[in-house]
């Protein structure tokens, strides 16, 4: 080394080394200890930033996916008020078919805290005897929007064709199959 070179002391290895060295040439020791550079000071900000993140992500991941309410447990707190049948008939005016429906309109209460969407309400129509031979469920795939929010009342319509003649559909029967938490993502 050159005698006008400031120098120092590595506090590691004891060796001289110039005052402006920021790791000592003979032991590689961080002479600076609290440079960002340096792995000791860099790794545990590094540890830190990934924990956060981690904990970060598993908490948006509760939130989209977590356990919410299952239905199976509130399926009593959900129930039919009232409904109305009424059946009408149809002709296609090209080919001149003739087609009936059946339509159930009704109300829908929730007497629990949970708001519920997705509601899949079943109408079952049942013959003289007693017996069931139709059904048509408003399905939560194809019919988005019935949502009952707690201690509340929601309307719903059930429309379908009828598989059987009109004199057939004497008595029928309405029944919340399954709903979803409102909570609930996907």
């Amino acid at each position: 080394m050159a005698e006008n070179e400031s120098t120092k002391v590595c506090p590691h290895c004891a060796e001289i080394i110039k005052a402006a060295a920021k790791v000592c040439p003979h032991c590689r020791y961080w002479q600076k200890k609290w440079s960002l550079y340096n792995p000791k000071v860099l790794a545990p900000f590094f540890l830190v930033f990934m924990t956060v993140y981690c904990a970060g992500i598993g908490i948006f991941m509760d939130s989209m996916f977590g356990p919410k309410e299952q239905f199976a447990t509130y399926r009593n707190d959900i129930s039919v008020i009232g409904s109305q049948f009424s059946q009408r008939i149809s002709t296609s005016g090209c080919d001149s078919n003739v087609s009936m429906y059946v339509t159930v309109v009704g109300t829908l209460t929730n007497r629990s805290n949970i708001a519920w969407k997705d509601v899949s309400v079943e109408a079952q129509f049942l013959d003289k005897s007693g017996k069931q031979f139709d059904a048509i469920t408003v399905n939560a795939d194809g019919y988005r929007g019935v949502v009952i929010l707690p201690h509340g009342e929601a309307a719903f319509k059930i429309e379908g064709n009828a598989a059987r003649p009109e004199s057939d559909y004497s008595a029928y029967k309405v029944v919340v199959r399954w709903a979803k938490d409102v909570e609930q993502k996907f």
